[in-house]
């Protein structure tokens, strides 16, 4: 899969900003020209205040293309993952995962 620099940009963003667990990409709408034009990504990370987190990712961090993103604790994800027909268990079972902590890029 080709990433797009808006989405990869991102990521390295929120991952330097919060130190999040996972991020998954779920979504990403193209042009014709096959561009991302928008995107939707899923946040697993530590947070006692998912909301605040929500703004901070939402104003500290700019993106050239619209997106949207999906916050979970990791207590959230392991028990809404292990549904399978969850929304958490088809973002897991479809989506991209672009960013582990457990794994860092090589």
């Amino acid at each position: 899969m080709i990433l797009s620099p808006h989405v990869r940009e991102l990521v390295s963003a929120i991952a330097a900003l919060c130190s999040p667990e996972k991020i998954y990409l779920f979504n990403a709408k193209r042009n014709l020209e096959n561009q991302v034009t928008s995107f939707k990504l899923c946040i697993v990370a530590d947070t006692r205040d998912k909301a605040a987190l929500e703004r901070q990712i939402y104003l500290e961090l700019d993106c050239e293309i619209p997106y949207d993103l999906v916050l979970y604790t990791p207590a959230e994800w392991m028990d809404f993952t292990e549904m399978p027909h969850s929304f958490a268990g088809e973002i897991q079972g479809k989506g991209v995962l672009l960013y582990d902590k457990a794994q860092p890029p090589e």
